[in-house]
């Protein structure tokens, strides 16, 4: 099996969806709902008819660029435990932890650093979700300990927000392996018992009202609304020789239409399971995204022009950031926040913040992502084996 590199690719364009979108969040309120373009077919347009009905809206979802990182997550650890049969499973969360959690800990404690430096008066001229949320708490030991503990809970992901993706991403990192040796041998009763944790969770905590969570236990339970996403991730690679052929097979009017507008189904204006909108909602938007994120994976694996396209270096180089990018960046536009919002307009601001978010990441990449990956291969090496059977 070939590295299928253009899929670095797809999760650097996913991070870059996600930064759009808390960009998007950041636009006060009264600009989006601004009617700029009027009297068009008897209907006034605005920004926020533009980027929720239209196929703009792929631009800032958000949500559905998380549901595609956890698709891809199922998919390329089914082949990374599939490569690595020999693997043991303390050899896999060693590595899934230097993979994941060091990266994150440290952002955490640079962003605990930070907050008392800089926040030093509130924020003007943003949306009330940028201006009272990130941030919100101050980092007190207590504070970041639960952030570092990865509880999940609304206070303590106000360091960096974009964590309540990486705790969902952890926990199933520690269940993995035995999920796809289950799904292996057991697919239709593994099936059925995800299915049944997922509708359980989703009703428990829609009633609550708590979607995102406010308790340790209701976080936890959270992380089941996300597990079939992991699930359609490992199907995807079991039955991928029979998708590809599919793919090559159908007409032209299917490869060339019909599933690039079923990408379009990652911005289904509907929102995901961390916000509470109802369980029919919920359900509507994991379907969708399931639809949508393997139409993605099916077209840049199979795809020859696609593919090609994926695989150029500049491409190679944003798939490469792409974690640090989804890790960093909420913390790099607070700290500029903070300090250029009083002396530039926001416009100005948001143009200027892109490629700094940008080359922070791939410091944060070179000097933070990369050692700690390595660090991870280090310690896990199997020196009695064969350089070409230890991976």
């Amino acid at each position: 099996m070939r590295r299928e590199t253009e899929l670095d690719a797809v999760r650097g364009i996913a991070a870059l969806i996600v930064m759009f979108f808390h960009f998007w969040l950041i636009v006060p309120d009264g600009w989006k709902t601004h009617a700029y373009v009027t009297h068009m077919m008897g209907v006034s347009l605005t920004p926020e008819m533009l980027f929720h009905f239209t196929p703009l809206r792929l631009l800032v979802s958000g949500s559905g660029a998380v549901g595609l990182f956890f698709v891809l997550s199922g998919y390329v650890l089914s082949l990374s435990v599939a490569r690595q049969r020999m693997t043991s499973y303390g050899r896999f969360i060693v590595r899934r932890i230097f993979r994941i959690y060091l990266p994150f800990a440290i952002v955490v404690l640079f962003s605990a650093a930070l907050l008392p430096l800089v926040k030093t008066a509130p924020l003007h001229g943003v949306s009330d979700w940028f201006a009272n949320e990130p941030w919100s708490v101050y980092p007190t030991e207590q504070v970041v300990a639960g952030h570092l503990l990865m509880i999940g809970t609304i206070p303590l992901i106000s360091l960096d927000n974009p964590m309540w993706s990486l705790i969902i991403e952890m926990r199933v990192s520690l269940i993995f392996p035995i999920l796809f040796i289950l799904m292996e041998k057991y697919r239709n009763e593994t099936l059925a018992c995800v299915t049944a944790a997922y509708f359980c969770s989703s009703i428990f905590l829609n009633r609550l009202g708590e979607n995102p969570p406010t308790t340790f236990m209701h976080s936890v339970i959270f992380t089941f609304e996300y597990l079939p996403l992991f699930v359609v991730g490992i199907l995807f690679y079991q039955f991928r020789d029979r998708i590809g052929g599919f793919y090559g097979s159908t007409r032209p009017v299917i490869r060339n239409v019909i599933m690039p507008l079923a990408v379009l189904l990652l911005g289904t204006p509907t929102i995901g399971p961390e916000n509470a909108v109802g369980i029919m909602k919920n359900l509507i938007w994991i379907v969708c995204t399931t639809i949508g994120s393997v139409s993605m994976i099916c077209i840049a694996i199979n795809n020859e022009k696609i593919r090609s396209f994926l695989q150029k270096s500049h491409m190679q180089g944003l798939g490469h950031i792409s974690y640090s990018l989804y890790l960093s960046h909420m913390v790099v536009l607070l700290v500029m926040a903070y300090t250029l919002l009083d002396h530039m307009s926001l416009w100005r601001w948001g143009a200027l913040s892109l490629p700094v978010c940008v080359m922070v990441a791939a410091v944060c990449f070179w000097f933070v992502e990369s050692p700690c990956m390595r660090a991870g291969y280090w310690l896990t090496r199997r020196r009695y084996l064969k350089p070409e059977l230890a991976g």
